[in-house]
């Protein structure tokens, strides 16, 4: 049965879509919010997608730049409902690698066989170098590690934190750099050892063939799809940085669930950790400074606050929440803003 995801900000029209893909022998993943299907979408098998190109908060031309950038759904038949005045726009995502379009009103037969000729053509083409077994990694807030669905468990840490420096390290890492990283305190003889055992054991926690070698080189190997928490949240964060955009600014906000590789405390970690933290509160400031400029005011705070969370010992992110808070006028949640003391209400 064919997995279809719907998505629009008309109720009445989700339904409509999808009683009229359930009849066809589909099924169907409906959402009237485009941050909502985002965050599903890790979860979700799906064969097409089809969303209306204007929503308020995020359009659906954002929503398929935020749905391409996942590794997973580069090739996915993507179609657009659009109404007349919309034709820039899909012209713009016809470009851009978008698959079809579908004018409103439009007639169950149309969807239908558009949908249908979408999927032969995938089905005929294949995906391009995406026909491995999918790999979900998480590496911020609670590490986790799935395999065709089924979570990993794993038998060494070590192995857990080798799998994430190589997927740091795309383009692959000899015996000595992974050693210096995950073993420094050991001398060469002692840590390429202990690096070959470590490698035995992730080959043996996911399969023989999950990391290949050329060139004393060791990297993962590069026919398994992999889908990267990480990445998802820089691609997002610099999308929302480049185009001003508060849907996305929020898109990429929700994706950091927490420090980066919890519990492993090796210094490249501890580095990364670092990185993505400043990272993250920047972020938080840079959407903050967007709503402040379209006079969104009580969202900008919210913001400031949230930067506050995040790094309770910034003295950016309290000068920015008691400015705003000063700003709106509020001289008792600036004064306690000034003083470093959380306080939020609605």
């Amino acid at each position: 049965m064919p997995s279809v995801l719907v998505l629009d900000d008309e109720p009445a029209l989700v339904k409509l879509v999808g009683a009229i893909l359930k009849s066809a022998g589909y099924q169907v993943h409906a959402f009237t919010r485009p941050t909502e299907a985002l965050e599903e979408l890790p979860g979700l098998q799906l064969d097409a997608i089809i969303a209306d190109i204007s929503m308020p908060v995020m359009t659906g031309m954002e929503f398929f730049h935020q749905v391409r950038a996942i590794e997973r759904f580069k090739y996915t038949p993507f179609i657009f409902l659009s109404g007349l005045a919309e034709r820039r726009d899909v012209r713009e995502g016809m470009a851009l690698g978008a698959d079809d379009y579908i004018t409103k009103p439009f007639e169950s037969r149309e969807l239908l066989e558009a949908l249908a000729v979408r999927l032969k053509r995938a089905v005929e083409a294949g995906p391009p170098n995406n026909k491995g077994t999918l790999i979900q990694a998480r590496a911020l807030g609670e590490a986790s590690v799935s395999w065709a669905g089924r979570e990993v468990t794993w038998g060494s840490k070590k192995a857990a934190e080798f799998f994430f420096f190589l997927l740091e390290h795309p383009g692959g890492t000899t015996t000595w750099e992974a050693a210096e990283a995950l073993w420094p305190e050991k001398d060469e003889a002692r840590a390429a050892s202990v690096f070959h055992t470590t490698l035995h054991r992730l080959r043996k926690t996911l399969e023989p063939d999950a990391v290949h070698s050329s060139n004393r080189r060791y990297y993962l190997n590069p026919e398994i799809a992999i889908q990267f928490d990480v990445r998802q949240y820089l691609d997002a964060a610099t999308s929302a940085q480049a185009r001003q955009d508060q849907g996305l600014f929020d898109t990429a906000i929700r994706l950091y669930k927490g420090p980066y590789l919890a519990g492993f405390d090796s210094e490249w970690c501890d580095e990364h950790r670092e990185t993505l933290h400043a990272t993250h509160l920047g972020l938080l400031l840079d959407a903050a400074k967007l709503a402040e400029a379209r006079n969104d005011m009580h969202r900008a705070a919210y913001y400031a606050h949230l930067g506050t969370l995040h790094e309770p010992f910034s003295d950016t992110a309290w000068f920015e929440l008691a400015r705003l808070w000063d700003s709106m006028g509020d001289a008792r949640r600036a004064a306690r803003a000034r003083d470093h003391q959380p306080h939020w209400e609605g």
